[in-house]
């Protein structure tokens, strides 16, 4: 019968909050002594009594709980030693690596108390009923009389059945812990009756069966939308008959509650050395969700695509007529000061509408596809004085200071390199000190060159830094005095553009030395332009 004493725990955890929280779990019942190193836990077992059990978390400082795990098991006095492997890597591949170690069952982090007390006093029993065992057969052993030595031969090929019996145990063992850590339904497929056994799965899914083995082509019939019947029965036909080791397929399922799934099915097959197949074990995962969600992206996009195309179109044109007309009011000398003012509210006004239309398409080709570049020899310092121009004339009276030293020269696109600047010296406008004066340098660094835009002012926050060249952000909150009404997309198409040209882009901010934005760019762009992906 089980063991009625407390069982004596190891406990490998570095972390101070975790071994306190295992120890509250394991203490009421069991005898807990923890170690924070696993080299320390390796030496004494090989001094001290060795426990019922060994809790070892997976991965800590120096000696990992995997690599004592497979110490444990390579020791002929630990061998048999209960392990429980406490980790917070839930890929069914990480669990199948821990098992393959030696573990014999396994938590994962954060635990539930009353999760890990069971699974430890299970392990405990377990191990206590294995020693049980191993100690009967060895008295049974020194017992034997003289003339029982000559069946030492048998009581050796006895002993190695059940070595193979363990290994299968074991073996079994880690199948049925590694399905539990995914969410997909298991099954075995047997050419020899041509039927499914399943082990595992969603009960949603799958439904209580009967039975857990199937006749696969009954089941198929029943499971399987009968349009996709056909295509599911020749994919499978074509693996078993080809020489690879994988069949996949992707179907429309009829689930437990009646209704259709979208699944897909890996499963790998198992050849002898001639190529028949002896084994197919499958995993069957519903990909509803993803389904509709991919459909869901797909008709975004396409409204995406014909918003922008109205936008293009329907809004631009306007926008331009308007433009023009503000411009040709302009040069009219007979327009009274008020009227003059009112007329440059519009062109600036108009100007702006145009500029969030461009970043709008901008960010629209960076999601579907990326940035096109039209790339030409240039000169940087040239093409920042003339945005610096562009700049002032929409701010007239700030002051934009332009350093410059070494070879400018490079083969960009000069449109798109515009609009980084433009960009950078419209937020150093918005956001710095109006008195004081915004610092531009650009400079020959060998293969690249280097663009910094400097402003005084308050300092951009701390956690809005990490994520400002994302779409859609804005540091408005802290600066109630910007009135510009951008869209937020400014600084994610510099990032993008700067990206397209193989560069780097990247900011600093402090009250003390003001916000500083620097780009480094490659004087070549590269062969194949890094993807622009959002973000």
């Amino acid at each position: 019968m089980p063991s009625t004493r407390a069982p004596v725990v190891w406990l490998l955890e570095d972390s101070p909050t975790e071994a306190r929280a295992a120890h509250a779990a394991l203490s009421a019942t069991c005898q807990v002594t923890l170690f924070s190193d696993g080299a320390v836990l390796v030496e004494a077992l090989g001094f001290e009594k060795t426990p019922d059990v060994l809790v070892l978390d997976r991965e800590t400082p120096g000696l990992t709980g995997l690599e004592v795990c497979v110490f444990v098991r390579s020791n002929a006095a630990t061998a048999l030693l209960p392990v429980l492997l406490l980790t917070s890597h839930q890929r069914p591949e990480d669990v199948i690596e821990g098992l393959s170690a030696g573990a014999n069952d396994y938590v994962f982090k954060p635990f539930r108390p009353s999760e890990l007390e069971a699974r430890v006093l299970g392990l405990a029993q377990w191990g206590w009923r294995q020693r049980q065992t191993t100690a009967a057969l060895d008295t049974t052993r020194q017992t034997l009389s003289d003339e029982q030595a000559r069946r030492a031969l048998a009581e050796r090929m006895l002993a190695e059945v059940r070595a193979a019996e363990l290994r299968a145990s074991r073996s079994d063992q880690r199948f049925r812990l590694a399905a539990r850590a995914t969410q997909d339904a298991i099954w075995e497929w047997d050419p020899q009756t041509d039927t499914l056994e399943w082990s595992s799965g969603d009960s949603e899914l799958l439904g209580a069966l009967d039975a857990p083995r199937v006749a696969r082509k009954d089941w198929w019939r029943e499971r399987v939308h009968p349009d996709d019947l056909a295509s599911v029965r020749q994919g499978f036909v074509d693996a078993l008959a080809g020489r690879g080791d994988l069949w996949r397929c992707g179907y429309r399922f009829h689930d437990a509650r009646g209704a259709w799934r979208d699944v897909e099915e890996h499963a790998f097959i198992v050849r002898d050395t001639r190529g028949e197949v002896l084994q197919v074990v499958g995993a069957l995962r519903d990909v509803t969700a993803r389904k509709r969600l991919e459909a869901e992206t797909r008709q975004r996009g396409d409204f995406e695509r014909q918003l922008i195309g109205i936008v293009s179109h329907d809004l631009r044109t306007p926008l331009s007529s308007v433009l023009l007309s503000a411009s040709l009011l302009l040069e009219r000398e007979n327009l009274e000061e008020s009227q003059r003012k009112r007329v440059n509210r519009i062109r600036a006004s108009t100007e702006r509408a145009v500029r969030m239309i461009r970043d709008l398409l901008d960010f629209t080709q960076v999601r579907h596809g990326g940035l096109v570049l039209h790339p030409r020899d240039a000169d940087l310092h040239a093409l920042v004085e003339t945005s610096i121009e562009e700049a002032q004339t929409q701010a007239p009276g700030r002051a934009i200071v332009h350093t410059q030293a070494g070879d400018g020269s490079g083969t960009w696109d000069v449109d798109r390199l515009a609009q980084v600047v433009g960009n950078l010296l419209g937020n150093a406008l918005a956001y710095g000190d109006k008195a004081a004066p915004i610092h531009v340098d650009t400079r020959d660094d060998g293969d690249s060159v280097v663009l910094r835009v400097h402003n005084t002012g308050a300092p951009i926050p701390p956690d809005l830094l990490p994520r400002l060249f994302e779409p859609l952000e804005r540091g408005d909150a802290h600066r109630a005095e910007r009135t510009d009404r951008s869209i937020g997309l400014g600084l994610f198409i510099v990032r993008q553009v700067v990206r397209a040209h193989g560069g780097h882009v990247g900011v600093t901010s402090t009250a003390e030395a003001g916000t500083t934005f620097t780009v480094r760019l490659p004087r070549q762009p590269p062969a194949a332009p890094p993807a622009t992906r959002p973000g």
